[in-house]
């Protein structure tokens, strides 16, 4: 039994793999660092944060990034000697690229460049050690699903590219995922885009290079016919086997409670059990899957969890915009405190906020910091927040011997103070951030602010495609802010 989301929140474009005796699932990032969120398991039931593949600046350059963009789809696959790679897209610098780790509690490699055509790269290694690569592209100007020999350590490609196929006639063929299973070459992708369209395809071939047949049953997971139900957009899967000869996959979809056609918490990570008929594979209840409310008797709950300042931040799942900047962001774990160093506003267009964001798993939650006010030298404060044009701020600055706390509303290029109350200076001050499935709530020392909408995060609203999902976050702007003990996250269902 398994809750499904198994990896809720902005988690999309999963992608597994298994090696001495646990799970490892990468999921996209974006403009967001550090890059590719890994996660690991024991029991495809209970996930953990493993922290992130691209860690270091000279991985990853995400220094103009538009909202949405930078690392797309990425895949995790390991060799037989255990050596664990990752491909993915990088959309702001038009690359596809690999790195590589022998040990996956450490450090992964440099990256190398192997195409600049094409997203949603990935792998299959063959039996006799040989590397196959795919990818959405084109091959002499025919848009398809293509592939080719690679050497995984490098990233040199051995041959040209092949069409391997243009699809099974749904548009926007993308996230290829290929397998070798019983002597056939097994190619899975999404089609219908991103949306409500999304969808999952299967087709085979006798030679990796193609024809590819398509399943005469597809799509094997899509519900698109199920306008209403709490699932949409369910696509881009990756598949598993156990070795009891069971088989999983994993694939993003959205949930839309309690409006439909609106969600704002993000693409997310599903699991559904893969049943085969006549040499094929089926998703779920005939392509269709369900909400798992209930926790099973072997499923930990990690609805709660506080980010303590006694620890190291790598130890919990943040989220930084486009680039690390360290030096804004200095932890005491003696103090328990934590400075952040604001240097550019929050809505500043392809900015480097100085944002410690962390994901809104659920539609029910609280975000709860305290900051010392006497510390606050321009404005800080906490942020329910989808991209730099698309956030709630509940933000303090003080002004003479009383600190001033405002909701701010910033909505496509429109910004607005909607709410504001004024408080004594003391020792410290609350904010606090609570959700549910209608709208945000927030409060200082326990005082109700105000209120917005969480449809204003929500993706179809945006003046642009919007990948992401809604994060909480701490941030400060203008100078120095000093918040005390944690950030509490909290589910109050």
């Amino acid at each position: 039994m398994f809750t499904n989301p198994i990896i809720p929140g902005f988690a999309p474009d999963p992608s597994i793999t298994y090696y001495g005796g646990k799970f490892y699932l990468v999921t996209s990032t974006f403009e967001y660092f550090p890059g590719v969120s890994l996660w690991s398991s024991d029991d495809l039931v209970n996930w953990h944060s493993h922290g992130a593949v691209l860690t270091r600046t000279s991985q990853l350059n995400l220094e103009k990034a538009n909202n949405s963009s930078g690392l797309y789809a990425a895949s995790i696959r390991v060799n037989s000697n255990g050596r664990f790679y990752m491909v993915t897209t990088n959309k702001y610098t038009h690359e596809n690229f690999i790195c590589h780790t022998d040990d996956i509690n450490n450090k992964w490699s440099e990256t190398h460049f192997i195409s600049s055509d094409g997203i949603d790269p990935s792998l299959l290694f063959l039996p006799d050690g040989r590397c196959f690569y795919t990818s959405n592209g084109s091959v002499d100007g025919v848009r398809c699903i293509k592939g080719a020999f690679i050497n995984p350590d490098t990233g040199e490609l051995l041959e040209d590219f092949k069409n391997l196929t243009k699809g099974c006639g749904g548009s926007s063929p993308e996230g290829p995922h290929l397998y070798f299973i019983d002597d056939y070459y097994y190619l899975m992708l999404a089609e219908g885009g991103t949306g409500y369209g999304h969808h999952e395809v299967i087709l085979r071939s006798k030679n990796i290079y193609g024809p590819y047949e398509a399943n005469p049953n597809n799509p094997i997971l899509s519900h698109v016919s199920r306008k209403g139900h709490t699932i949409q957009a369910t696509g881009h899967a990756d598949l598993i086997k156990l070795d009891n000869d069971e088989w999983y996959a994993v694939f993003l979809a959205i949930r839309t409670k309690p409006r439909p056609l609106l969600h704002h918490l993000g693409r997310e990570t599903f699991l559904s059990k893969v049943n085969w008929k006549d040499g094929w594979p089926i998703i779920g209840d005939n392509g269709k899957v369900e909400i798992i409310n209930d926790y099973g008797p072997n499923q930990e709950d990690n609805s709660d969890y506080s980010v303590l300042f006694s620890e190291p931040l790598e130890n919990y799942p943040y989220l930084k915009v486009r680039v690390p900047k360290p030096e804004c962001y200095l932890l005491n774990k003696e103090d328990r405190t934590l400075t952040l160093m604001g240097e550019e506003n929050i809505n500043t267009p392809l900015g480097h906020p100085t944002l410690l964001a962390f994901r809104q798993r659920g539609f029910h939650e609280l975000m709860k910091v305290k900051i010392n006010p006497k510390s606050i030298e321009a404005r800080a404060g906490i942020a329910s927040y989808l991209s730099s044009d698309y956030h709630y701020r509940l933000e303090a600055k003080c002004v003479e011997n009383n600190v001033e706390v405002s909701l701010i509303r910033h909505l496509h290029d429109f910004e607005a103070i909607t709410e504001k109350i004024v408080l004594p200076i003391l020792e410290n001050l609350s904010l606090m951030i609570k959700s549910d499935d209608e709208f945000y709530y927030f409060y200082a020392n326990d005082e109700f602010v105000g209120k917005a909408s969480v449809y204003g995060l929500a993706s179809e609203g945006t003046m642009y495609n919007t990948f992401t999902g809604a994060l909480f976050a701490a941030y400060a702007e203008g100078g120095r802010a000093v918040f005390l003990d944690k950030i509490e996250m909290k589910s109050i269902k």
